[in-house]
């Protein structure tokens, strides 16, 4: 009897223990893994921002071919959704939600497994020399319903790392392959200059777009319809190229088309409006290759204005030297971005 009462006296002492222990355990876990994909961030996104492509790359996707999928209203962007359901234990069942769709930069995804909690998640995207730095991380909550949920949960968080860390080196090899065979792997050009703007009257047509495709055909029609009409009843002569100034980096993108002329007309009509610029110092990045790779001379354009120690005088704005429509190959397409600096 005695080595009985010892035994539950040791089995209770051993439990009071797991218990306390748990207290000082964390609440939450971080997974995360990181690779650089010798593709623009722009391929990347695509790839990632599409739940669509999710069954070639994604781990858990791949362990179980038979997994029935519904997907939502939307496939892509924020508010994209799809549900899984699957007999494979490694998979089991749930919903995974894309909360937050930057352009190029990053993918937010909420991943509701029911009972067993929601966890955070997502890709964070940033330009590097040889390609795109892509960060795969999760943000998992360990406590539960009840204090036994909590007190497993926090354990199996100890394990959560290598439970999944291979997972996301899987996926992150997956995606790596499909985004290099998909990407636009040549780099483009770019020659950083200083120069002296000159003062101008141009004029603009604001709008927005949701999404890159959308911006073309938008500036198309600005600048070879409604612009082009407006200079052409106002007998004005244009004195540059198409320019474009671009506000925030999220679709719905806002963006201001204009153009600048010799002269300020008598009234506007329509959606044309006038903006008038100051001559001064400019930092300027001559970006030859795709549009959808010009973040990489927005970043070069702003490690340059670090450097010197300058400071921004207003937003930089593109300016459309080269012809997509005359030049097919785009790495001869010129495009000066133009940084106004104090």
């Amino acid at each position: 009897m005695t080595l009985i009462k010892r035994i539950l006296w040791v089995l209770a002492a051993l439990l009071l223990l797991i218990i306390l222990v748990s207290f000082f355990l964390p609440g939450t876990v971080h997974v995360e893994r990181a690779k650089v994909i010798k593709a623009p961030p722009a391929t990347v996104f695509s790839v990632v921002n599409n739940l669509r492509t999710y069954n070639d790359w994604m781990p858990w996707n791949r362990k179980d071919p038979n997994m029935h999928q519904t997907f939502g209203d939307k496939d892509s962007g924020q508010g994209a959704s799809y549900s899984w359901t699957s007999t494979d234990k490694e998979v089991g069942n749930g919903t995974l939600t894309i909360t937050e769709s930057v352009p190029d930069k990053k993918v937010v995804t909420a991943l509701d497994f029911g009972d067993m909690g929601t966890s955070m998640g997502g890709w964070n995207l940033s330009p590097v020399d040889s390609g795109t730095m892509v960060v795969w991380y999760m943000d998992s909550k360990m406590t539960g319903k009840n204090v036994f949920y909590s007190l497993v949960g926090k354990y199996m968080g100890l394990f959560m790392d290598k439970m999944v860390g291979p997972d996301f080196e899987q996926g992150l090899d997956s995606l790596k392959s499909i985004s290099e065979r998909a990407g636009v792997t040549r780099t483009p050009v770019i020659k950083l200059d200083t120069m002296t703007v000159h003062a101008m009257t141009i004029l603009y047509i604001s709008d927005s777009a949701a999404t890159s495709g959308e911006i073309s055909k938008k500036l198309a029609g600005i600048y070879g319809q409604e612009l082009a009409a407006f200079i052409a009843g106002n007998h004005l002569k244009m004195t540059g190229p198409p320019m474009a100034w671009y506000s925030g980096d999220q679709f719905p993108l806002l963006f201001d088309a204009g153009v600048p002329v010799d002269r300020t007309p008598d009234a506007t009509e329509g959606r044309v409006r006038i903006r008038k610029t100051v001559a001064g110092p400019a930092l300027v990045a001559h970006f030859w290759g795709p549009y959808e790779l010009d973040p990489l001379g927005y970043k070069a354009l702003a490690d340059t204005l670090r450097q010197s120690r300058r400071k921004a005088a207003g937003m930089a704005y593109e300016v459309y030297v080269g012809d997509p429509g005359v030049e097919k190959d785009p790495y001869k397409v010129q495009t000066d971005i133009v940084q106004p600096v104090h």
